[in-house]
């Protein structure tokens, strides 16, 4: 393989796995099923997820006295996630100008890479320590639902792999 084939291999490998790391933090803040497009209804001010936790905690069982500390940790992590997917966007925007250059860069692409995934790991280990701090929140029974729910956004969950009990492919059955 060319240099220009693997370097357009890296960036497109960097890409999907951030679009993985996107879909499954935003799943879990919002939820996922069928005509659940644009805006969720309710929240306000006191719910800046707009009712999104509220569903997450409702799916998992979770009653609701216990659901605002749930939220709050969501809540807490939001905005450096925020800043990170901000940082990692215009890092992405300087990785296309290095490349697209009359004459790229090796050395400063490279460098680029480099940047844009330690941003990745943050933002990954920032995500788990979101995931971590809710499920210590959670009574044995809504853990076991709340993974359920992580599985089933994350994709790892088809008929047949051994640690995903049958059925945990449908939203709908996140509840037993």
């Amino acid at each position: 393989m060319s240099r220009d084939s693997l370097k357009i291999a890296l960036v497109l490998s960097l890409a999907f796995n951030m679009a993985v790391i996107g879909a499954f933090a935003f799943g879990l803040a919002r939820g996922s099923g069928p005509g659940r497009f644009g805006p969720p209804p309710g929240g306000g001010p006191g719910d800046p997820f707009g009712g999104r936790c509220n569903r997450l905690a409702k799916q998992i069982g979770m009653p609701r006295e216990r659901a605002l500390r749930f939220s709050r940790i969501m809540a807490d992590s939001a905005e450096g996630m925020r800043d990170l997917r901000g940082s990692l966007k215009k890092a992405r925007g300087e990785l296309a100008a290095l490349i697209g250059a009359s004459e790229p860069d090796e050395m400063a692409i490279m460098a680029k890479v480099d940047e844009i995934s330690a941003i990745q790991g943050q933002l990954e280990r920032r995500l788990i320590h979101r995931v971590l701090g809710v499920s210590s929140t959670l009574r044995p029974q809504e853990r076991e639902r709340f993974m359920r729910v992580i599985r089933i956004q994350c994709g790892g969950c088809d008929s047949g792999v051994p640690e995903c009990p049958e059925g945990a492919g449908k939203e709908s059955e996140v509840r037993r």
